[in-house]
C-alpha cells in the first residue's frame, strides 16, 4: 500500500478537485502561505533577531526556504544549483522585502501547468563538505515538492525561533507540521 501511494505521489500529478491548480503547487503554496501569515505580523527587530538556541532567525529561515524555491523557478539550461545561495539578503532582513519576494514566488508556482511540471531538470547537490556534488536526473514537479517538503521543515524552525523570541502564537497551529504527521494525528 505505501509504495502504491508513493507511485501514485511520484507518478503523474492530479489537479485538486478545489482549483484548477496542482496538487504539488497547492502544498507549496500552502507552506509559503504559513511563512506569509507570520511576516506579516513582524517587526523588522524579531525578524532579525538569532535564536540563542539555533543561531539563526526567522529571516534566515525564510530566506534559505526561498532560495530554493528560486533557483527552481529560475534553473537556467535545465539546471538546479541549490547550493550557490547569497546570504544576509534584503529577505533575510526585511520582513516586507520577504512578502514581497513570496508573493512572486507564490505567483510563478500558481502558473505551472501539469506538463511544465513534468518537465525534465538536472540538479546538482553538494554531498560533502568538500565542496564535490552530484548531478541527478529529475523534473520540476519532483523538485517543486522537495522545496516545499524542506521549507515544512524551516517553517517550523520558524515556529521554535518564534517562540523563543514571544512571538509563537502568530504562527499557525500547524505550521512546520509534515502531512504524513498531520494525517497521523487526524486518524488517531
Amino acid at each position: 500500500a505505501i509504495r502504491r501511494r508513493i507511485r501514485n505521489l511520484w507518478g503523474r500529478f492530479q489537479f485538486s478537485t478545489s482549483t484548477d491548480r496542482p496538487q504539488v503547487s497547492a502544498a507549496a503554496i500552502s507552506v509559503l502561505e504559513q511563512q506569509l501569515a507570520v511576516l506579516r505580523k513582524l517587526d523588522n527587530q524579531t525578524y532579525r533577531t538569532k535564536s540563542r538556541v539555533a543561531d539563526s532567525s526567522i529571516g534566515g529561515h525564510v530566506r534559505h526556504s526561498l532560495d530554493h524555491f528560486d533557483k527552481l523557478i529560475y534553473a537556467k539550461e535545465g539546471k538546479v544549483e541549490y547550493d550557490t545561495r547569497e546570504r544576509d539578503t534584503d529577505v533575510e532582513n526585511d520582513p516586507l522585502a520577504a512578502v514581497a519576494a513570496i508573493e512572486v514566488v507564490r505567483s510563478e508556482i500558481d502558473k505551472l501547468t501539469a506538463e511544465d511540471l513534468e518537465r525534465d531538470l538536472r540538479c546538482v547537490f553538494m554531498v560533502a563538505g568538500d565542496g564535490s556534488s552530484e548531478e541527478f536526473r529529475t523534473n520540476v514537479g519532483r523538485e517543486l515538492f522537495f522545496c516545499a517538503h524542506h521549507a515544512i521543515h524551516h517553517n517550523s524552525l520558524i515556529k521554535v525561533v518564534a517562540t523563543e523570541l514571544g512571538v509563537g502564537d502568530l504562527c499557525p497551529p500547524d505550521m512546520g507540521i509534515a502531512p504524513s504527521t498531520l494525517t497521523f494525528r487526524n486518524s488517531a
